[in-house]
């Protein structure tokens, strides 16, 4: 582990968002995103705030002066459903722009938790979905699909979806540390409670009165009264059949592993062509931070050249 990550693993910790170490973490969360939730983009780039016409919020991000080639990359934020869209995300993305000329930024701005729970994020998503590819007529397999943590969540569920739905699937779809079991059954729970700067506790103990409390607890509130185990809530009991190539990424430190775990071998028993990298000693979407440690960046460049590769097949 990098100087860098030794030191920023340190800020992680400062920003714990376990709800029984820090019950009034959730106050705190919309407070912060609320702060970075400005919309001036990029030196070099243009932003616009839009919606589509049935009310779904989202942002088209795209470099200046260039060509439009119809590729599209449709991220979708984390958050626990509870943080907001921020800059940060359209800085992650933005790079993408250069991948293949003239590609725009899609960023799904859904709507937040407590007040809108599923299905309303994931109606949202299909929504975008729709009016990319009937209303601007952009072609399925011209759009990449990916997402973080909740949004890797959701963009399981919009690829489900429109799978059940006869729909055509995006040409491929990334993920970083994905949230797909609300049920909490992956041994990493237990085994990374400790290690897991962002979400575990280093003074905890993980039993089953843990388990329950973290399961009662404001994070897992946007389930509502629905079942844990329907493959929109949890992508990890769903089948893959279908589903075209997929690049995994999960921190070995991070309580969420097995939730990208599972993913990754259900989908290659389905027959999908997956690529998973995971990262010692990293913690719960390491590569957002790509500005701060080296680990972030090596898996970044392992992005880019996906999403590169992607484009030209």
């Amino acid at each position: 582990m990098s100087i860098r990550a030794v030191f920023f693993r340190m800020m992680m910790r400062a920003q714990n968002i376990n709800p029984i170490a820090h019950p009034g973490m959730k106050d705190k969360m919309k407070q912060m995103s609320a702060k970075y939730s400005h919309t001036k983009p990029k030196k070099g780039y243009t932003l616009e705030c839009l919606t589509t016409a049935n009310g779904t919020k989202y942002q088209r991000l795209i470099r200046d002066r260039a060509k439009p080639s119809g590729n599209v990359i449709y991220y979708i934020h984390g958050g626990c459903y509870i943080s907001g869209l921020t800059y940060n995300y359209r800085d992650f993305c933005a790079p993408f722009c250069d991948l293949s000329d003239g590609s725009e930024i899609i960023l799904l701005d859904y709507s937040l938790m407590p007040e809108h729970k599923y299905p309303t994020q994931l109606n949202e998503a299909a929504d975008l979905w729709n009016e990319l590819t009937e209303l601007r007529n952009i072609r399925f397999d011209n759009i990449i699909l990916g997402g973080d943590s909740s949004g890797g969540n959701l963009a399981l569920a919009l690829m489900l979806w429109l799978r059940d739905m006869g729909k055509r699937l995006p040409r491929s779809l990334f993920l970083l540390s994905p949230w797909t079991d609300m049920t909490i059954s992956g041994k990493s729970y237990a085994e990374n409670y400790n290690k897991d700067v962002e979400i575990g506790d280093k003074n905890g103990v993980f039993d089953e009165k843990t388990k329950q409390a973290l399961q009662s607890s404001y994070l897992y509130d946007f389930i509502g009264d629905h079942d844990r185990t329907d493959p929109y809530i949890s992508p990890a009991f769903a089948d893959y059949k279908g589903f075209p190539p997929m690049l995994l990424f999960a921190g070995e430190d991070e309580m969420l592993l097995d939730d990208t775990l599972t993913v990754c071998k259900r989908a290659r028993e389905a027959g999908v062509d997956v690529i998973l990298e995971t990262q010692p000693k990293m913690f719960h979407s390491y590569v957002l931070y790509t500005n701060y440690m080296p680990e972030s960046k090596s898996s970044y460049r392992l992005l880019k050249d996906f999403i590169k590769n992607s484009f030209s097949l």
